[in-house]
């Protein structure tokens, strides 16, 4: 039996991963039951991609559990029961193998901490590593913030209109509710200081070194990962080992052929580089036209910008929609510099490769190890400045590139061939087997 959890994610986070991950067990162990313990959105999530990709998995059982995230102090509780009842889930069906999705300290700790318990000692975990391995050198790189808008000040009206209400309110509420406003500050401020405190408690590599054993393995997405993870930490004394961008990738289809260029930004993107992105293109005094789709949620640097549109402001887009809004784009658009996903794998690039959309890049490790001299997939740049000269070319030449995007499109379904986990369940099996 193979027994999988992922007790972070929910709804549609990391689900092209996740469903990768399940269908390749499925296929490397086609004999064997596998158990699913997620959180119900997530499990609908996953259970959608199976659907869109017309892929069958067949012998699963999934397991719905509850976990909330908002705060560290109380989900640290939730997880140690939850890890506890899961392992004696392992125990009373006669496994001794986890596999987790995705971990952190916390969780890393706790079951570090469970597994001196007797009856756990025996229990063996593979572990999928993501973007809190960013943690590693000490601290998470800082992301470029946007801009502070100017704001527009209120007209006197509004400002009357304004007092007038808050005291009206202020009378409603009365005393009573301002002594349970005080209460709140008292305790939000409280909550804050604990939430420093017990993150102080769980430093990354701290507990990453304590108690490892030979029973804990650990999988990265990319190659890039383990030479980046070599400059922190001896990696001779872990079991690393790389599966990589484990994804059910939709069949191919034919090149868009639009009118003029479409751009992506796939997922939730960045905002902050995309404003100096789309101040560097302002610039170009473009007279053909073109688009910048933002195929997510986040359109905070679009506003006073031509010819960006957001396909879902403010909230999730659902993975159909999402395939929608992908199909006529021509180029994906990723914008981490080289200070991002050193030690994890965007799924920007994921996605991409998923649909054949050649990219338009800064300069990364998690999308340069894709994007090589031998097998270009796309066009990489050293700033947003560079990338809105490449962007002006294309969008002044769009028939031209047109060929150049087949040729890219090319390489990425060889890429494709050479990664897709079909093709890969031996490295599965390594990371799953003692």
């Amino acid at each position: 039996m193979i027994v999988i959890c992922d007790a972070l994610c929910k709804a549609h986070s990391h689900e092209q991963f996740n469903s990768g991950f399940i269908f390749g067990f499925r296929l490397a162990y086609p004999e064997e039951k596998i158990l699913f313990y997620g959180d119900a959105s997530h499990i609908e999530a996953v259970k959608n991609i199976f659907g869109i990709r017309n892929v069958i998995i067949d012998n699963i059982e999934y397991i719905p559990i509850q976990f909330q995230l908002k705060n560290s102090f109380t989900a640290f509780i939730q997880f140690y029961f939850l890890f506890r009842r899961i392992l004696s889930d392992l125990i009373t069906l006669g496994e001794d193998r986890l596999f987790l999705l995705a971990s952190n300290s916390p969780i890393r700790y706790i079951l570090k901490r469970l597994k001196q318990n007797r009856k756990f000692n025996n229990i063996r975990f593979s572990l999928v590593c993501h973007g809190d391995w960013e943690e590693l050198p000490g601290k998470r790189p800082e992301m470029i913030e946007l801009p502070l808008r100017k704001v527009t000040q209120p007209s006197l009206i509004a400002k009357v209109q304004k007092v007038t209400i808050a005291n009206f309110s202020h009378k409603v509420r009365g005393g009573l509710e301002r002594i349970g406003g005080w209460g709140k500050r008292l305790f939000q401020l409280v909550e804050n200081k604990c939430q420093g405190l017990f993150n102080s408690f769980f430093p990354f590599k701290k507990i990453l070194l304590w108690r490892h054993s030979k029973d804990f393995k650990y999988i990265f997405l990319s190659p890039h990962i383990v030479n980046n993870v070599a400059q922190y930490i001896d990696v001779s004394k872990f079991d690393f080992h790389t599966v990589v961008l484990p994804t059910i990738f939709k069949e191919p289809t034919p090149q868009p052929h639009n009118k003029s260029v479409k751009f992506g930004i796939i997922g939730y993107g960045y905002s902050g580089m995309l404003y100096k992105l789309l101040t560097a293109l302002s610039l170009k005094k473009l007279t053909n036209p073109y688009e910048i789709r933002i195929i997510g949620m986040d359109n905070r640097a679009a506003e006073g910008f031509p010819c960006v549109t957001c396909q879902s402001p403010g909230k999730p887009l659902p993975r159909e929609d999402m395939e929608k809004s992908i199909e006529d784009i021509d180029v994906s658009l990723i914008l981490y510099d080289k200070t991002l996903h050193r030690f994890g794998c965007s799924g920007s690039i994921l996605e991409a490769m998923s649909y054949m959309k050649p990219v338009v890049h800064l300069e990364n490790d998690c999308v340069n190890i894709f994007n090589t001299k031998d097998n270009p997939i796309g066009i990489c740049c050293n700033s947003p400045e560079g990338m809105a000269d490449v962007m002006a070319k294309i969008i002044n030449n769009y028939t031209e590139y047109r060929s150049i995007f087949q040729e890219y499109r090319d390489n990425i379904l060889k890429l494709r061939r050479q990664i897709d986990i079909r093709n890969n369940t031996s490295r599965l099996r390594a990371s799953f087997t003692w």
